[in-house]
């Protein structure tokens, strides 16, 4: 196969967070950078573009195109106090919002210069959605193909679940992403992390007992030999944060050791000497640290650099989730590009 080509970092961008000049130097670990996350007008299906992120994404673009870079924007997203995944399911299934949705990108990408596009839909729930997702990027190809100018060119990426196929447990129809998909995206960005809140890393790489039912090995296999897509455009996700826990008992802190309480996601840069902690190499290939009865689970270098082997191998590239969990060194930022280049 064709040696990998994406190192894909995403900025999660908000008006307390924005892309400033000390972020720029970020920009060389990369090949592609991903503003995160706009939105879609719930009437209309059209792309929100908020006031005061305007400059941002101006001076993110620039920043990337000074460093021969491409620039993208991802939107949607994950579920917070919003669900961004209902305006979108809403859009997708109206032929007439599914067409102002494109017209309107299209128009946004010449204002702002941006190389393309990634829709985030977090996650389809239904056969029906799948559908609608693949008319949608059918719709979406169809009118950068009759560009005449260079947006013909712009790329197509998409966010999916960890497996071609997504659990339902309320329907018996099968919801697997479309194999058409292939003939309109570029990019496929598998999230390989949050399998489920217990004491093991969140991203964890082989299966286990006790442990996630899902892993990033299996997920890579099932999309590899099941989906129909092209191997270069799989792309594997690696997360900058964590998940952190109270023990129950300080003296029992394996991996899958009882907890009292689920603290949430930590970021890497937050984690105390988080490249002081255990590498497990045989099962999670993931790092994780105790202090007293706090216990963390997360990526290290040591993880970072085999994933991105692994991914040199059987896949596309790699992405990072998100660069501001990073520290201020750029420990994993720096560390992946580097093994990719080794």
């Amino acid at each position: 196969m064709a040696s990998p080509k994406y190192q894909i970092g995403y900025w999660l961008a908000s008006k307390e967070k924005l892309f400033s000049s000390e972020n720029k130097s970020i920009v060389s670990s990369f090949t592609h950078l991903y503003y995160a996350f706009l939105q879609v007008k719930n009437d209309t299906g059209e792309l929100i573009i908020p006031p005061e992120l305007e400059n941002d994404m101006k001076s993110f673009v620039k920043s990337a195109h000074d460093n021969q870079k491409k620039a993208l924007v991802s939107i949607g997203g994950p579920k917070t106090s919003d669900d961004p995944s209902s305006a979108i399911s809403m859009m997708a299934k109206s032929a007439e919002k599914r067409n102002k949705f494109v017209e309107s990108t299209l128009a946004f990408a010449k204002d702002f210069s941006f190389d393309g596009f990634e829709l985030a839909w977090e996650y389809p729930k239904t056969a029906n959605d799948m559908r609608n997702l693949s008319n949608l990027f059918n719709s979406w190809k169809s009118s950068l193909n009759s560009c005449n100018d260079n947006r013909k060119n712009l790329l197509l990426s998409i966010a999916v679940y960890c497996k071609p196929i997504i659990p339902n447990a309320t329907s018996k129809q099968e919801i697997k992403y479309p194999s058409e998909l292939e003939n309109y995206v570029d990019i496929f960005n598998i999230i390989l992390y949050n399998y489920c809140p217990v004491t093991c890393p969140h991203s964890q790489f082989k299966p286990s007992n006790p442990g996630p039912n899902n892993s990033s090995e299996d997920s890579i296999k099932s999309w590899i030999n099941t989906s129909g897509f092209s191997t270069y455009k799989l792309v594997m996700g690696i997360p900058l944060y964590g998940n952190q826990w109270t023990l129950a008992d300080e003296n029992d802190s394996s991996i899958g050791a009882p907890t009292i309480a689920y603290s949430g996601p930590i970021a890497y840069k937050d984690i105390p000497d988080p490249e002081g902690g255990i590498y497990d190499q045989v099962v999670t290939k993931c790092m994780y640290k105790v202090d007293k009865t706090t216990w963390y689970g997360y990526e290290g270098s040591q993880s970072i650099n085999e994933k991105v082997e692994y991914a040199k191998k059987h896949l596309g590239g790699y992405f990072l989730y998100a660069i501001g969990d990073d520290d201020d060194g750029q420990t994993m930022c720096i560390a992946a590009a580097e093994q990719m280049r080794a």
